[in-house]
């Protein structure tokens, strides 16, 4: 037995662990309105705060992950987190934000093990897949108020959901989806039409402020997205 060894990989679980907290821990102390399980992760530059803005009453749920890099080692563009009023992102997600912004409107559900991909890498033949540097043509990830993901859902670099809309469960939207629809498959098409929000059309249509991409709600999250 290597007793070296052995405390080399404890003192590194150790560390891992010790940072997980502290950027936890700093994402809450920075929104105190934000409920996040102790299992979730955020991962981000020490010194990039910045490039993460939550709105009201975000709620994050066990085992997700956030990943939100400034900048990327594979992307001259730069990364951003900006999420907001009454979000819930749901057990086992996971948010890509490197390479492009990631935006969430107000009241919108995340469903379990969805995932939201800000950017992918390019194809060069003959240079291994994860050493491209990324596609810049799509990049971001825009999502509009009172959008419903559903579960094991995987959203593409340059994907754009209007208000209103719902994505079924288990699929892949590579596409734009427009506000007031319900889409679903591998890849995503439109299955019907909605009635449109009243309430949210109304939010939608007040001034935001100049310094910040999101703006308060005054309706609370559908009890249906509060259980995805």
């Amino acid at each position: 037995m290597n007793l070296l060894r052995h405390l080399t990989v404890l003192l590194r679980h150790a560390k891992q662990r010790a940072t997980e907290r502290i950027l936890a821990h700093r994402i809450q102390y920075h929104n105190p309105s934000l409920w996040s399980h102790p299992t979730a992760i955020w991962d981000y530059g020490y010194r990039d705060m910045d490039a993460i803005q939550l709105g009201h009453g975000v709620v994050v749920r066990a085992f997700a992950e956030i990943i939100v890099h400034k900048h990327a080692t594979h992307s001259s563009i730069e990364g951003g987190l900006i999420v907001g009023d009454r979000v819930t992102i749901s057990t086992g997600a996971n948010i890509r934000a490197a390479g492009g912004v990631i935006r969430i409107g107000h009241g919108s559900g995340i469903g379990q093990y969805v995932t939201l991909v800000a950017a992918n890498h390019g194809i060069h033949p003959g240079v291994p897949y994860f050493n491209t540097p990324y596609d810049e043509t799509r990049t971001g990830i825009t999502i509009g108020e009172n959008v419903w993901v559903g579960a094991g859902c995987v959203l593409l670099p340059g994907t754009t959901i209007g208000d209103n809309a719902i994505i079924a469960a288990g699929s892949v939207v590579n596409r734009c989806v427009p506000a007031n629809e319900v889409w679903g498959g591998v890849p995503a098409r439109k299955i019907k039409s909605l009635a449109p929000d009243a309430m949210f059309a109304r939010s939608a249509s007040r001034p935001q402020p100049a310094d910040r991409h999101i703006i308060s709600a005054e309706q609370e999250i559908p009890i249906a997205v509060h259980q995805l």
